[in-house]
């Protein structure tokens, strides 16, 4: 939960937790894509004037770790249609995260 936020914060604090949770389960080859150009820009040439400068520094120090690789790429919404559905059908008001071990049936035709 982190609270009230602007959309860029809030896809920025879901790009740390996601490399996060792909570090800690020993994932080693990791592509983020977010619809945020705005996100990918800030992460690709940190501006220390951005007010969530010390969120942009837990990515980059994240993206420093030994990955076989890892890339965040900016995706256009119609690409990113499997996320949408998720984002729309599977948020149940509560905030948090969920995790699937299988892709939701919504979802398969999809990915």
């Amino acid at each position: 939960m982190i609270g009230l936020a602007d959309p860029q914060t809030a896809e920025l604090w879901a790009i740390y937790y996601g490399l996060k949770m792909a570090w800690e389960r020993e994932m080693t080859f990791v592509v983020v894509f977010t619809e945020r150009r705005d996100a990918t820009d800030l992460i690709n040439n940190p501006d220390l004037a951005y007010p969530m400068a010390a969120l942009i520094e837990m990515i980059t120090m994240l993206k420093g770790e030994a990955w076989s690789h890892v890339d965040i790429q900016h995706i256009h919404a119609d690409a990113n249609v499997a996320t949408n559905v998720l984002a729309t059908d599977y948020l149940d008001g509560e905030g948090g995260l969920k995790e699937f071990v299988e892709p939701p049936h919504a979802i398969i035709h999809l990915i």
